[in-house]
């Protein structure tokens, strides 16, 4: 599977817990660090969606821990666009070490598309779609 975009972020000390690796809820920050970058790099760079009036909110997430990250490794976390309904958008997210290759972590997110002003679902617009598309091919795990 194509990666479209990758995150690298090195474990920081205020990342790890009591045990020396990185905190399992720090994996949620990294994720939305990679799909800020994703949006982005899809051409939805700050407030290019909002001033559209478009906007996506987290309507669920999800992780399995396979390995840990320890501090001063540098975890490379990819995100792609596994899937598109008719108001939601669902990411398939890795983390890995970028060194070794070994994975982290593994999620999904889902986020659901909303109107601005009333934060309502609405449908995904096709110009959302079609630069997706642009960015990763075809839509998909």
């Amino acid at each position: 599977m194509e990666w479209p975009v990758t995150y690298l972020r090195k474990v920081r000390y205020s990342d790890t817990d009591a045990q020396g690796i990185a905190f399992n809820g720090n994996y949620f920050t990294y994720f939305d660090d990679a799909l800020t970058d994703y949006l982005e790099a899809a051409g939805f760079a700050g407030t290019a969606l909002t001033e559209r009036g478009y906007d996506v909110v987290l309507a669920h997430a999800e992780l399995d821990f396979r390995s840990s990250a320890r501090l001063g490794e540098t975890i490379a976390v990819t995100a792609r666009v596994a899937r598109i309904g008719t108001s939601s958008v669902t990411f398939t997210l890795e983390a890995r070490n970028r060194d070794t290759g070994e994975l982290v972590v593994e999620g999904k997110e889902i986020h659901v598309m909303v109107d601005t002003k009333t934060l309502r679902p609405i449908p995904v617009p096709q110009f959302f779609v079609d630069a997706v598309t642009r960015l990763q091919g075809s839509i998909g795990d």
